[in-house]
């Protein structure tokens, strides 16, 4: 039992940062090699866009390719009751024509999965996310492409009562940041502490209910000093149920509130949730699909929330023991609510949408070679949007 719910915590994490709303992320911890122990790696690539700068396409957009390389490592070991991993990965994306969007990201992903006692165990974790970003200025009305940084650190304790009963216990910290000013939800930084309880059933599925309350502040230059600072407060009920042998299905539901320090006129409180299913429909077939809801601030000093509803579909097959094919549809809705009129975000929408196709094989043991197409489009009620197309050819060596 105790091992199953580490793996259940770390997994919820993951989930958390793949179904992010700001972005469509390409990094994730790498899961080329479950085997024990330390395995540097090398991937070298080339991207081409057919909008590099994301402006519409009645101002011309300009293609441009951007060389990729970057060097990892992961570690994954076993000491007794206690597990350690880690995934670290540092990428340069180095444009031909605008050399001025040339980039490097930094992503990591470490765990120690922790048990004291049979009945005491949990998890302390860190995860960081850069990746290339589009935000759309509300007072320019244009489309700004810069660098996004995501970051989480965990620490969370669970007891397992006599019978199917579990305490938990936590603190968390998290926190978005971005090289543009006035981005859509204020850069903020949250530090919160969480308690809750859960059932086990001894089929699988669990229940668990959460409170969480903590003190966050925007950090986006553009926001008003006196407004910068409030309060969350959020219950939420999750679930896990592991339909068949092949299909697992994991949600949960919430009210989240803030509460702001000194302005009372930013304050608002909405449902939060998520859903994810994992159908392993055949031996060689896959499908993952995801939603998300969450609520944000509106990035500035006017009031009113942003709610962000992002739907992803992922189907995979591995047509032969060293090749497989994905598809990806990611669908993200913004909605600007509550703003006052005649403000920038007054009435604002928009939407972004990526679908794409890839191909993996497995060239040697340790090499592998990639290729992948995807189309991204954006609407909005402030600006003209854009189009681009986009694709690539990566390889790497895991040592």
């Amino acid at each position: 039992m105790k091992k199953k719910q580490l793996i259940r915590t770390s997994a919820s994490i993951a989930a958390l940062l793949m179904l992010a709303p700001s972005a469509f992320a390409q990094w994730q911890p790498d899961a080329g090699d479950a085997d024990e122990g330390l395995h540097p790696r090398v991937q070298l690539g080339v991207e081409h866009d057919s909008n590099v700068l994301r402006v519409p396409s009645s101002a011309g957009p300009e293609a441009d390719t951007a060389a990729i390389l970057g060097v990892g490592l992961s570690f994954n070991k076993r000491y007794s009751l206690q597990r350690i991993r880690a995934d670290i990965e540092a990428t340069r994306y180095t444009y031909d024509k605008h050399s001025e969007l040339s980039y490097n990201t930094l992503n990591y992903a470490l765990a120690w999965d922790w048990s004291f006692t049979p009945r005491l165990h949990g998890v302390l974790s860190a995860d960081r996310r850069q990746f290339r970003d589009v935000e759309t200025d509300p007072v320019t009305a244009t489309n700004v492409v810069g660098r996004r940084t995501e970051r989480t650190e965990l620490a969370e304790g669970i007891y397992e009562l006599s019978g199917p009963w579990r305490l938990l216990a936590g603190a968390q910290h998290t926190s978005a940041d971005s090289t543009q000013v006035r981005t859509w939800d204020g850069s903020p930084s949250i530090r919160e502490a969480h308690v809750g309880a859960g059932y086990e059933f001894p089929s699988g599925t669990s229940l668990y209910l959460r409170y969480r309350h903590g003190n966050g502040e925007y950090r986006d230059p553009s926001f008003l000093p006196g407004a910068t600072k409030f309060k969350d407060t959020e219950t939420e009920l999750s679930a896990r149920w592991p339909v068949t042998g092949k299909t697992t299905v994991e949600a949960s539901i919430g009210n989240l509130k803030r509460e702001h320090d000194n302005a009372p006129g930013l304050d608002f409180s909405g449902t939060v949730g998520k859903a994810t299913v994992n159908w392993q429909a055949t031996a060689k077939t896959r499908l993952l699909a995801g939603y998300l809801r969450d609520i944000s601030g509106t990035g500035l000093a006017t009031g009113g929330r942003v709610t962000s509803d992002r739907f992803y579909l992922q189907p995979t097959w591995a047509a032969t023991a060293k090749t497989s094919f994905n598809l990806r549809y990611d669908h993200v809705r913004r909605d600007w609510t509550g703003v006052p009129a005649g403000t920038p975000n007054a009435g604002r929408n928009e939407s972004v949408e990526s679908i794409g196709a890839g191909v993996d094989w497995q060239a040697l043991r340790k090499v592998s070679i990639s290729a992948y197409v995807r189309q991204e489009r954006m609407t909005s009620s402030l600006s003209t949007g854009y189009h681009a197309n986009v694709f690539g050819v990566m390889g790497k060596a895991i040592f």
